[in-house]
């Protein structure tokens, strides 16, 4: 309003203008001026919406889920980030990349060059296969589970969560259950034998995991929408 507001004293005609001419010209007070193309209009009778209405033509999508697990105990051994990469690749179907520490940090035992954690990042096909077991398989099958935290997000539309060792474990990659794509005839042989995976992954070796779950929301609100939508449970105070 303030900016709209225009105020001339009595008596003072206001100015005459070219309704056609809705572009202000460059008054040459500079040498940079010139060959200048001509600036905007000021101002405007009309506010424009901070955020457009949602239709199906705007909805936003999942672009990419990023799994990342920091192993601290791989610092004393190499097996536990072994055991991790394996678990990382199993339950994403993707090869993983491993990061290495760039500085030394004394309290936290760091050394620079050496491997403390395992990423892997996916999109496509292999982003719903991964949504789908979260959602289907290891969600309802946690004791007690509240959901995602309100408040998660980065502002960009991007939304983080993190599961423990126990919670890692009950993924069907991991506990050698069928995977929500299997057949009905694949689900009931599987289900008269227990099937138990694990000898691969030892259970004290099984690490936790951050997932972080890129969409093309510009707002942690949309995005948030976008998961509870999927099947995605949030709790607490709910931070836009």
């Amino acid at each position: 309003m303030t900016l709209t507001y225009t105020h001339l004293p009595p008596g003072v005609e206001p100015p005459k203008r070219d309704i056609k001419q809705r572009l202000r010209e460059w008054d040459d007070s500079s040498p940079y001026h010139k060959n200048r193309p001509l600036r905007g209009p000021r101002g405007g009778d009309t506010l424009r919406l901070l955020n457009r209405p949602r239709t199906f033509r705007n909805v936003p999508e999942i672009t990419g889920i990023t799994v990342h697990s920091m192993v601290k105990k791989a610092l004393d051994d190499t097996g536990y980030l072994a055991v991790a990469g394996i678990v990382v690749q199993s339950i994403t179907g993707v090869r993983v990349e491993v990061h290495k520490a760039k500085k030394s940090v004394a309290p936290f035992g760091l050394r620079a060059g050496r491997a403390v954690s395992v990423k892997a990042q996916f999109q496509g096909e292999l982003a719903w296969r991964f949504m789908s077991n979260l959602v289907e398989v290891v969600m309802p099958r946690i004791k007690e589970y509240q959901g995602v935290k309100g408040t998660s997000g980065d502002s960009s539309g991007n939304i983080t969560f993190g599961f423990t060792e126990e919670q890692v474990s009950l993924f069907p990659e991991i506990e050698g259950l069928p995977p929500t794509s299997a057949s009905p005839l694949w689900r009931r042989q599987c289900a008269k034998i227990e099937t138990v995976n694990y000898d691969m992954y030892p259970p004290k070796m099984i690490p936790g995991l951050h997932v972080t779950v890129h969409t093309s929301a510009t707002n942690d609100n949309d995005a948030r929408k976008l998961l509870q939508a999927i099947g995605v449970p949030f709790y607490g105070k709910i931070r836009d």
